[in-house]
């Protein structure tokens, strides 16, 4: 009668080490998905600067486009003399301290100059 209680030490130890295993597995799960993470999280902020700059440049563009020194510059029927002149004026206008009313309002004269 002495041995008997052998017999479930046996089932015991199976199910523990079983359990083990899995804590195991899952704690090697989860130190793989820690390091994807941060690798994602550094992709995700490269992608993030380099969205603001994409931006950035767009909204120069913008005003490039819109502005009236692209206009004379590619109006092809003024004289080089003449041309040059108007330049160096609308130059002059255009120079002033550029905000984001500003840039909105030219990409609505923009957008009128194109539907009309």
């Amino acid at each position: 009668m002495e041995f008997t209680w052998v017999w479930v030490l046996i089932p015991v130890t199976a199910i523990v080490m079983k359990t083990v295993r899995e804590w195991l597995r899952f704690k090697a799960t989860q130190r793989q998905l820690g390091v994807s993470t941060g690798d994602l999280e550094r992709e995700v902020a490269v992608l993030k600067k380099d969205r603001e700059a994409m931006l950035d440049r767009l909204q120069n563009l913008e005003a490039i486009v819109v502005s009236q020194t692209w206009d004379v510059v590619h109006d092809k029927s003024l004289p080089p003399v003449e041309r040059e002149l108007k330049i160096a004026s609308t130059v002059r206008r255009e120079i002033a301290p550029d905000n984001e009313s500003a840039n909105r309002q030219r990409a609505e004269q923009l957008a009128r100059r194109l539907q009309g």
